[in-house]
């Protein structure tokens, strides 16, 4: 029992040291709901968590106060251009321009309805339009490594020059202005070769690659917090599966106690069974065939009782008890192992009635099951 309430309490606090781990990984904050994530990417993509997407707002998708014209809202550096999202950096490179703009833009077979002001914001209705250029997809589970392919596709896209690198198509001159002279494109100028920014200081990639970091970072902690569940799972299994052995053997140990101190009713029963068979004969012959003590000066003269401490195996009126004692002292008196025999057994040098061997092993095997449980 010792040994079992060790193992019990280490489980315990095996357990205990989990749970608090799986509580300070939840106290980290880096499990994200899905109202969280979809929070993270609407701000990314519309510059806020809009209830839904067909109302945007002009000064959340470009920085808060527009350029004088479409060059000052397409071209600046990686940090200081004013497209600081996806549906910005769309209007950019799609929108029709109202000044002398391009009348297929984005796709030469497609022909927009909506044009763009140079000197102000985009209106909700070109940006709609041009969301809705986008093809309707299946939703799908979106996870870190899908996200970064598709941020990496993008990238592919951007070209670079000694001077500037540069998203969608520049014309003969040298600003993005949406002019059909000019181009529909996105420019950095702080972005090329030799410099030390690169396509990922670009605000819009940027905020999305912070949400590509957050989704591993969810998803680093979910595995840590299932494999905790597993291991807390497989302890309180362990734990159920030794309580059962550990009942098992207390059930066995009670056994073991009553066989070996039989219930005193059934001893004082036996005891009187045994005298009464004694009593039943009337001489000193048939007394002693009978196993009984002839207590007597003559054949025919005396009583007839059991012998003291032992009940009569040959009567069949013991129930047991009586039985096992007298074998037991027979078992003792023998003391050459070539006459232990019957229901005795010789071990460590002694003669010993084997009833009690059956029930000593019967215990030990309880034990192993109990310690077979804990180590497995």
């Amino acid at each position: 029992l010792a040994v079992a309430k060790k193992a019990v309490l280490q489980l315990a606090a095996e357990q205990s040291k989990l749970a608090a781990e799986l509580q300070r990984i939840k106290d980290t904050k880096k499990i994200l709901t899905n109202d969280q994530l979809k929070e993270k990417i609407n701000t990314a993509l519309y510059g806020e968590n809009v209830a839904t997407e067909n109302t945007l707002t002009p000064n959340k998708v470009f920085d808060a106060t527009a350029g004088s014209d479409r060059k000052a809202n397409c071209d600046s550096t990686a940090k200081g251009n004013k497209v600081k999202t996806v549906m910005a950096a769309l209007v950019c490179l799609c929108a029709e321009d109202s000044s002398s703009g391009l009348d297929q833009a984005c796709n030469k077979h497609l022909t927009l309805n909506q044009q763009c002001t140079s000197s102000s914001q985009p209106t909700n209705d070109v940006m709609q339009e041009l969301r809705n250029l986008c093809p309707t997809a299946k939703p799908t589970t979106i996870t870190a490594a899908r996200l970064a392919s598709i941020i990496n596709n993008v990238k592919t896209h951007f070209i670079a020059s000694s001077s500037a690198t540069v998203l969608g198509k520049l014309d003969t001159v040298a600003a993005c202005s949406g002019s059909a002279n000019s181009g529909l494109c996105l420019k950095y100028t702080d972005v090329h070769h030799g410099a030390a920014n690169t396509i990922d200081d670009i605000s819009w990639i940027a905020a999305l690659n912070q949400i590509v970091s957050d989704i591993k970072s969810h998803e680093e902690t979910v595995a840590a917090a299932d494999n905790i569940g597993s291991q807390l799972s497989a302890n309180t299994e362990k734990a159920g599966s030794f309580i059962a052995s550990i009942e098992q053997y207390t059930q066995a140990q009670a056994a073991v106690a009553t066989t070996a101190n039989p219930n005193p009713a059934q001893t004082q029963k036996n005891d009187q069974n045994a005298k009464d068979a004694c009593a039943q004969h009337r001489s000193n012959t048939s007394c002693t065939n009978e196993g009984c003590k002839w207590d007597g000066t003559e054949e025919t003269k005396g009583k007839c009782k059991p012998k003291d401490g032992e009940g009569q195996k040959t009567q069949g009126t013991g129930e047991g008890a009586a039985e096992t004692n007298a074998e037991s002292k027979k078992c003792s008196e023998k003391t050459k192992q070539e006459e232990c025999k019957d229901d005795c057994k010789w071990e460590d040098s002694k003669c010993k009635d084997s009833s009690i061997l059956v029930n000593k092993q019967f215990a030990f095997s309880m034990v192993s099951a109990a310690f077979v449980a804990l180590l497995f």
